[in-house]
């Protein structure tokens, strides 16, 4: 599907669609290599990717390892929220990239005076690497603190004993909790991760004036809405079906494995005697927690 017209950059010719970008070489996936490019933008170039890598994992785990609703859940989020930007929000603001109205004397330019932009010819509001990255974000962010409990190690100080086995069950290429209850290390570790891989992504889309800083707020601002949305669907669904957890589902095609959000305190001790005196007791219903 050809992008609307108003947003073709000055040097692409839509007769037949070509043109030679004066800023660089346009590389797969909208993203720009600069002319006289350094380290840095090396670097922009590989978090530019991140998000992609990240969904081809997970496409990888579900196919050859898991099929399960967890990773299932990921990969439809990403494919609905980038169907929306690109087919509704894209042809409704129609917004060009940065460079798209051509070397004028007032056109961007770098620190040494060259021109610089974008060599993609699609509309640039919202960036849709910024809406994926901080999308995947939110999600782990949302789905992972609903999650922490405190350890029974936390509480005693204490060693954990399966400390290195805990953290081998966290390795997931998927941006939501591997687990159902965690750590509140866990959950820092875990959000660290996924916070070092994708909130440089907007920063590195605007180093290589693939996007200006506006279109790649508004593109964070929607992955934050979106993630939002569809954490509370999920949930509900996940809620509705948890009986069901661990089961194929689907004909036998998935396997639930996305946990609810769910523990339960077992209070001992002094505390039982607090606990007497209140009309229900302290709990939150599912996984069992025993200190």
């Amino acid at each position: 599907i050809m992008p609307p017209a108003v947003c073709f950059p000055w040097w692409y010719n839509a007769t037949d669609s070509s043109g030679v970008c004066p800023y660089g070489t346009k590389l797969p996936g909208e993203v720009t290599l600069p002319n006289d490019v350094d380290f840095l933008d090396w670097v922009a170039i590989t978090y530019s990717y991140l998000p992609w890598v990240v969904v081809g994992l997970v496409l990888l785990e579900f196919l050859m390892e898991r099929r399960g609703t967890r990773e299932l859940s990921v990969l439809l989020f990403t494919g609905i929220t980038t169907l929306i930007n690109e087919f509704v929000v894209k042809n409704i603001v129609l917004q060009p990239r940065p460079g798209a109205h051509g070397p004028a004397p007032s056109a961007m330019r770098d620190q040494n005076g060259h021109p610089i932009g974008s060599c993609s010819h699609s509309c640039g509001m919202p960036s849709s690497h910024s809406t994926m990255a901080i999308g995947f974000l939110f999600l782990t962010l949302f789905d992972g603190i609903m999650r922490v409990a405190p350890s029974m190690q936390s509480l005693s100080g204490l060693d954990d004993p399966n400390g290195s086995k805990r953290i081998r069950q966290m390795l997931s290429c998927t941006p939501l909790s591997p687990r159902p209850v965690l750590s509140h290390y866990e959950f820092m570790g875990f959000f660290l991760i996924w916070m070092v891989l994708m909130c440089p992504v907007p920063l590195m889309r605007v180093r290589l004036s693939d996007h200006s800083p506006s279109q790649v707020i508004i593109g964070c601002m929607l992955g934050a809405s979106y993630a939002l949305a569809w954490f509370q669907y999920t949930m509900t669904l996940v809620h509705k079906n948890t009986d069901k957890l661990g089961s194929p589902v689907f004909y036998g095609l998935l396997t639930h494995n996305y946990a609810p959000l769910a523990f339960r305190v077992k209070i001992t001790g002094v505390l039982v005697a607090s606990q007497k005196r209140l009309k229900r007791p302290l709990k939150a219903g599912g996984l069992p927690l025993r200190y």
